[in-house]
Parts: C-alpha cells; sequence; structure tokens
C-alpha cells in the first residue's frame, strides 16, 4: 500500500474546449486591446516573450503543463494528446541550466496541428525552430538538453502562470506585446469589449490627425486639479 495521496502525474487529456467560432475573431485583436478589456488582468509576465522575430501569432485553446524546472516529459506527451489548434502552455519549468523544449519537439507538435508553444521556461534549437515557422513564446534559449521524469507534474488541469490561472480551454492570444489568457466564460464578452474599444481608438486617431489636439487632456487637467502640484 502506498505512503503518498497523490499520485507523481496526473493527466487528463479530454476537456471540453470552445468551438473554433467562438474565439477565431481574438485573432484580429492586438493583446493590449484584449489586456484593456480585462482591466489589466490576465496578462502573462512580461518575460514571456516571442523566441525570433516574425513569430506567427498565436490564437488557440490552452493545453495546460505544470512541470519540474527543465523537465520535458509532460511536454512529450501534451504533444501526444494534444488536439488541432491546440496551445501547450508549460508553467513551473524555467531553469538557468536546462531547455525542455527544442527543434524536433516543435516539429512533432507541428505536424499534429498544435497551434504554439507558450511557456515559463527556456528552449533550444532557435534556428530550427524558426526554420519551420512554430511559433513558440518564451523566457529565453540555452543550449543545454532537457531533464526527463522529474515528478511531480500535471497535464490538462488548471495552474498558476504567473499572477494568472491557466485553465484547460481557456484562450491564448499571442503576439509581439506578449500574452493573455482568455477564460472560456469570458470569450463573447472579451470579443465585444474589444470591438468598443477599437471604435473608440479610431476616433482618437482622427481627431489625433485632424486637430493635432492632445487626447484625454482634459481628463489629465481634472486629475491634477485634484492634486498637489508644484508646476512652473
Amino acid at each position: 500500500m502506498s505512503d503518498r495521496v497523490m499520485p507523481e502525474y496526473r493527466i487528463r487529456a479530454d476537456f471540453d474546449r470552445p468551438d473554433k467560432q467562438q474565439y477565431e475573431e481574438l485573432i484580429n485583436f492586438a493583446c493590449a486591446g484584449i489586456s484593456d478589456a480585462f482591466r489589466k488582468r490576465q496578462t502573462l509576465p512580461t518575460e514571456v516573450k516571442p523566441l525570433y522575430a516574425e513569430c506567427p501569432r498565436i490564437v488557440g485553446p490552452a493545453l495546460p503543463v505544470h512541470a519540474t524546472p527543465g523537465d520535458e516529459l509532460l511536454a512529450l506527451k501534451a504533444i501526444e494528446v494534444a488536439k488541432p489548434g491546440d496551445v501547450i502552455v508549460v508553467a513551473g519549468v524555467r531553469s538557468e541550466q536546462f531547455s525542455f523544449w527544442g527543434g524536433i519537439m516543435s516539429l512533432m507538435a507541428q505536424k499534429r496541428q498544435v497551434a504554439g508553444l507558450v511557456t515559463d521556461g527556456q528552449v533550444r534549437d532557435l534556428e530550427e525552430i524558426k526554420e519551420i515557422k512554430f511559433p513558440v513564446y518564451c523566457t529565453g534559449h540555452l543550449p543545454t538538453a532537457p531533464c526527463m521524469d522529474v515528478p511531480p507534474g500535471d497535464l490538462g488541469y488548471p495552474m498558476p502562470f504567473g499572477r494568472v490561472i491557466v485553465s484547460p480551454g481557456d484562450i491564448v492570444v499571442a503576439d509581439p506585446d506578449g500574452v493573455v489568457i482568455v477564460p472560456k466564460d469570458y470569450i463573447a464578452a472579451v470579443i465585444e469589449a474589444v470591438k468598443n474599444r477599437v471604435i473608440k481608438e479610431e476616433g482618437w486617431q482622427k481627431q489625433i490627425e485632424a486637430t493635432k489636439e492632445m487626447i484625454l487632456s482634459d481628463t489629465v487637467k481634472a486629475i491634477l486639479a485634484r492634486r498637489t502640484v508644484d508646476e512652473k
């Protein structure tokens, strides 16, 4: 009889994913606008950046993986169980000694129609990944090989990534500004909010071009009027 309550690994490959028609419109919107809709919430840490210049944008449902630093085991399993269009999101793997993902894994993921990788870890084989144009958003790259089988780890369960909880089926949106997670229950509301924001900003742009006036000037004046200001 085991003296442990929890298994070393938990794997749940089957979970509800939103239909593509529910979220595909998000490809038209910048992460900045989506972040505004969430009042700055749901944004992954600033260290997570596109791996290379011209890295493709990502939009798709999250397949979360929480693992230990440098361990590739559950990332490999995620490639195996991913559905077409999934975004593999891996947290907990950041290491200054080990990468956990490379060119061969990127090729396998691409062949299985994975939409991309988002991670707090380091990857390797930058040129190989760039050559096949597989989208990777990560914290950096180094040449060291990954580890294998360093429990514990979870696949397909809600997990923390910075200050954001990433749940299976949440929509991942990544562009040059960074990465935003859209909880699946908020997809329609976010799309509507971002559309309204785009209309407002287009109005500002037209006003600036036509009048050269400062936008939000009255707001700035009102705020400063109720503060102590030493203006010379």
